[in-house]
């Protein structure tokens, strides 16, 4: 995989029981992740960072606004939301280790 790359993203998940696991689970994984429930909650925006979303938050104003790059948790990759302005998408009910690799590979190609 690389060199670990200390990497900060905005999770932002509707589902407050699936926010917890996630954010337990990238923490144990060495991610120290940005959580909220929605986009009203974000108290800086993304600036260089990594955005994960669902496919109803995602847009190309992500870019827009700073992130490095966006991950969507959608049910297929043909949702309407990952046409436009996300990186990758990931299945919405991945194992966190799955969602912690794809973050931690985007973080190491946006390093160099």
């Amino acid at each position: 995989m690389g060199t670990l790359v200390q990497v900060s993203p905005l999770l932002i998940e509707p589902d407050d029981e699936r926010l917890t696991t996630l954010c337990v689970a990238l923490r144990a994984e060495g991610i120290d992740v940005i959580a909220v429930t929605r986009i009203a909650e974000v108290e800086r925006w993304p600036a260089g960072d990594i955005v994960v979303t669902s496919d109803e938050s995602v847009g190309s104003w992500w870019r827009d606004v700073g992130a490095a790059a966006v991950i969507v948790l959608s049910d297929t990759p043909e949702s309407d939301g990952c046409a436009d302005g996300r990186t990758v998408w990931i299945h919405r009910n991945c194992p966190p280790p799955d969602l912690a690799t794809v973050i931690h590979r985007l973080a190491v190609r946006g390093s160099t």
